[in-house]
């Protein structure tokens, strides 16, 4: 229940974004090359650890997509969705997998060079499953938690409808039952593709 409300929430999320990029204010003051609206589809790999304390650490991989809208000079609404997995973690035949659902903001230091880059923080919450979370005397296989990150990245800009997602590391912070109190740190490295959706005047 919990995952599906965040799947509409996110999705209701992505078309305000949509809908708030087309407001004219921000495009009447936007410097050369800024787009209003922007879609990111990315890989990510993930460098997390199962229990506080110990590293026992161990990478996951996959995907990231995400919207964000320009609602002020250089500051941005963000939704993003991201899925990772990991098998065999530790050489063991352990695996495991979860989807992250976070919404934020983001400030871009834009200025008339094709390198645009940035800093945002986003919240929200994280759902595991392909595993068994250990909890006070018992196993949860699907379990939902709260989550945040924190990072810093770098766009380049190769027309006005493309750019590339060039780097992008984040701190990010799950509380998924580990039984040794419930908090998993993750440091996520992620490259892609950015589609921009310039406004008309910007064309």
């Amino acid at each position: 229940m919990i995952r599906r409300s965040a799947i509409r929430f996110a999705a209701i999320v992505c078309m305000a974004l949509c809908a708030g990029a087309q407001a004219p204010a921000a495009a009447d003051t936007a410097p050369a090359g800024f787009a209003p609206l922007e879609v990111t589809v990315a890989y990510s790999a993930d460098r997390t650890n199962g229990i506080v304390g110990g590293c026992g650490c161990f990478w996951l991989s996959g995907g990231k997509a995400e919207a964000s809208a320009s609602v002020a000079h250089g500051i941005s609404i963000v939704s993003q969705v991201a899925g990772e997995h990991g098998s065999k973690i530790n050489s063991t035949l352990n695996s495991l997998s979860f989807v992250s659902y976070l919404f934020g903001s983001r400030y871009s230091f834009r200025n008339r060079s094709r390198l645009v880059p940035f800093a945002q923080f986003l919240v929200g919450g994280v759902h595991g499953f392909d595993a068994a979370f250990p909890g006070p005397g018992v196993f949860i296989s699907n379990p939902d938690a709260l989550a945040f990150t924190a990072g810093a990245g770098l766009n380049l800009n190769f027309t006005r409808h493309i750019a590339m997602r060039v780097a992008q590391a984040d701190y990010f912070q799950s509380h998924l039952p580990n039984d040794a109190g419930n908090l998993e740190n993750h440091l996520q490295l992620t490259a892609g593709i950015v589609f921009r959706f310039p406004s008309a005047k910007a064309r």
